[in-house]
């Protein structure tokens, strides 16, 4: 087979995380004394690491939105974990998938959170390999998460895939010298990621299955 790992982001492709996301950020609006979140562009920037997406979301300066991060960490450990589903299909999928392909996650969530949201969701055990935000010195869209997957695994990029909901999964795929593989049903429409030039599109998750075993 063309592959020997996939790695997948976390929110938007395994997991849908949204609804949690624009709450734990509402809560720290409220926290704060702002009007409230800029949706649109809070949803664009899932996939950053998290002081980017509470800047963006929020209005705040970086070092504003650095002071947030474990007000927003605090408020969405309070209700994610009732609020997050998974996909359809994904479970199933990554069970089929498990048996011929090593499976990592790469996320921007912190590691610690992460873990726990997989533990909770029952998907844990599936994965030979976990990274989180600080695992590694550059979040997404730098290589950075893909790159120590393979170094831990042993495996070579031409050997992996790399799946995403966002332009910025796509981009650390690429830069990473992986195949990429975005799914439409995510964070980001099916024209922006196609802009991106990803190795396959897909809109459901269950088709990373024949599209692995090519």
């Amino acid at each position: 087979m063309k592959y020997q790992l996939l790695v997948f982001d976390f929110d938007g492709t395994l997991a849908d995380s949204e609804a949690s996301i624009m709450h734990a950020l509402q809560l720290v609006a409220r926290d704060l004394g702002l009007s409230g979140v800029d949706r649109s562009r809070a949803r664009k920037s899932i996939g950053l690491p998290l002081r980017d997406t509470i800047a963006m979301g929020l209005g705040l300066e970086p070092e504003e939105a650095s002071k947030a991060v474990e007000l927003y960490r605090m408020h969405y450990n309070e209700v994610a974990f009732g609020a997050t589903r998974l996909f359809p299909g994904v479970k199933d999928t990554l069970d089929f998938l498990r048996q011929d392909f090593l499976l990592a996650v790469a996320s921007s969530k912190s590691s610690q959170g992460l873990k726990s949201m997989m533990q909770h969701l029952e998907i844990i055990d599936r994965f030979a390999f976990i990274a989180g935000a600080q695992d590694v010195q550059q979040g997404k869209p730098a290589p950075d998460m893909v790159l120590i997957a393979l170094k831990a695994l042993d495996v070579t990029a031409e050997k992996c895939l790399v799946v995403g909901d966002t332009v910025y999964d796509i981009e650390m795929g690429q830069r990473a010298y992986a195949d990429t593989c975005a799914v439409t049903y995510g964070n980001n429409s099916a024209d922006e990621l196609r802009r991106l030039d990803p190795t396959y599109l897909i809109d459901s998750f269950e088709h990373v299955i024949s599209l692995a075993h090519e």
